[in-house]
């Protein structure tokens, strides 16, 4: 029983393009010499024969996929060996017209998003459409192979753990070949990932390399994974730390309270800047400078120095002596290390180091212990409320700056006095307002938090005798919340 042409042709290219069964080719069974249609050179070539081009990526699942079905098989099975090389020549056949069309690989969407998967089997259907005839590729085969579940048990991860979980595959993919281990960890990922979404808990990467509560959270929610899977599912969570920037979580970083929450809103916020597209080199970035910033913490921590927190919008001294130390943590490393300071501030809301102004000495004791009172107030998934009370001390200090740099008088020292000079600061506000734009300062919340400094100090109590507890800065190792609270609402009133 003859074959149909097509197959033959299709037998040929795919021979020819990945040479996995000379002994199979047609000229062979036929009787003629196996190295018929050989370039001097040795390469595999079917002469007359146009050679599909697919995508690099492509072409690589699709060889060990064909290579891997070929292994199974017996040196009798002629017509099972057909059906796999003609399914990866039709697959190296599309993933040629995708190129020639400018469109996404296979591989790039074949285990994506819903929408990389629906766009992939819009261009199937016209490639069928261009072709003029059914064509089978076997999407669901390569899938497979991949280590994704068939499409009719397609696990539905979170956006951004599918992201993480799919270029970590290619990574590897890129770098060991189509091994077992690497295509079944992405898909249990997968499928961790989507029965967090499915019970609404958080997704993998929001939690990965973020605070130590927020680890503690994720394994927790692995072992009630495993046991409602009823069997051991490796997932490989330190590989994908590993892959995101982040240290092995057998080396994590243990910084400061207040520091973990703000370096970890910051990054998610910069995460989440670059978008779905981003490379992983971006990411990348962005994450080993969330890391240096966690070392630099815990540094601090175990030296018994304050937090970043408490320091990076404080007082010139406070300024400095972050910086002292950071000089000092460079030093013990052995190697400079970028920990972005500036990026850090700017995101609290506090202007640029480069930027930063030079406020009356009396009007900086007043603006910065008036932005640890509110802080303090704040809970600590405060993230916003912190940056609007810093903003507002940016401000104030910038108004000041103005002040003395025009020799005005300080704020303080007219905040609370006479008639006159009440009326004389409103003006020079206008003034101000009127050169840099408009600039909120609150006066009336820095007079209330100055009336109870005074009645604390017209008292004879300190602010923390006033308190009842200890003063403590941002770094959360006491707290001041209850600061001046005696005299507070007497004055407010």
């Amino acid at each position: 029983m003859e074959q149909d042409p097509s197959d033959l042709r299709g037998q040929q290219e795919v021979d020819a393009a990945t040479e996995v069964s000379t002994e199979v080719r047609v000229g062979a069974k036929r009787g003629r010499p196996a190295d018929r249609g050989m370039h001097p050179d040795g390469a595999s070539r079917m002469t007359g024969r146009r050679i599909h081009d697919p995508y690099p990526d492509d072409a690589l699942i699709i060889d060990g996929l064909a290579n891997e079905e070929l292994s199974k098989l017996g040196p009798d099975s002629t017509s099972k060996r057909n059906v796999v090389q003609n399914i990866a020549s039709n697959q190296r056949r599309f993933s040629h017209w995708l190129q020639k069309k400018g469109r996404g690989s296979i591989g790039s969407r074949l285990t994506g998003s819903d929408e990389q998967q629906r766009s992939l089997q819009e261009d199937f259907r016209e490639f069928i459409k261009d072709e003029g005839k059914k064509i089978s590729v076997s999407f669901d085969r390569l899938r497979q192979y991949l280590g994704a579940e068939s499409q009719l048990k397609q696990h539905d991860p979170y956006p951004d753990d599918a992201l993480i979980i799919d270029s970590l595959a290619k990574e590897e993919l890129s770098k060991l070949g189509p091994v077992s281990t690497s295509r079944k960890n992405a898909s249990n990922q997968r499928k961790f990932s989507a029965w967090l979404r499915r019970t609404g808990r958080e997704s993998i990467v929001s939690r990965l390399t973020g605070s130590d509560e927020q680890r503690r959270s994720l394994q927790e929610d692995f072992r009630a994974f495993i046991k409602d899977e009823g069997k051991k599912v490796v997932v490989s969570l330190d590989r994908l730390r590993q892959y995101l920037g982040a240290e092995s979580q057998l080396k994590q970083h243990v910084p400061y309270p207040d520091d973990a929450l703000m370096i970890d809103s910051f990054t998610n916020e910069e995460l989440s800047k670059l978008g779905s597209d981003s490379t992983s080199k971006r990411r990348k970035v962005v994450l080993n400078l969330a890391s240096n910033k966690r070392r630099f913490s815990d540094w601090l921590r175990r030296t018994g120095r304050e937090s970043i927190a408490s320091r990076l919008t404080g007082s010139d001294e406070q300024q400095r002596s972050l910086k002292d130390d950071l000089r000092e943590f460079i030093k013990d490393e052995g190697k400079r290390i970028n920990v972005s300071l500036d990026r850090l501030r700017q995101y609290l809301g506090a202007a640029s180091q480069l930027k930063q102004h030079h406020p009356y000495p009396d009007d900086a004791l007043m603006i910065d212990g008036f932005a640890k009172e509110e802080l303090s107030k704040l809970g600590p998934d405060s993230t916003s409320q912190r940056r609007v009370v810093l903003k507002l001390a940016s401000n104030q200090r910038r108004f000041s700056d103005w002040l003395q740099t025009t020799g005005r008088e300080s704020i303080a020292s007219r905040l609370n006095g006479s008639e006159m000079q009440k009326w004389s600061l409103k003006i020079d506000y206008q003034d101000f307002t009127e050169a840099v734009g408009s600039c909120n300062v609150s006066f009336k919340r820095l007079r209330q938090y100055q009336q109870v400094v005074e009645a604390n100090a017209a008292s004879g109590l300190s602010p923390e005798q006033a308190s009842g507890r200890e003063p403590a800065g941002l770094d959360g190792r006491s707290d001041p919340r209850a600061e001046f609270q005696i005299n507070f609402a007497a004055a407010a009133g």
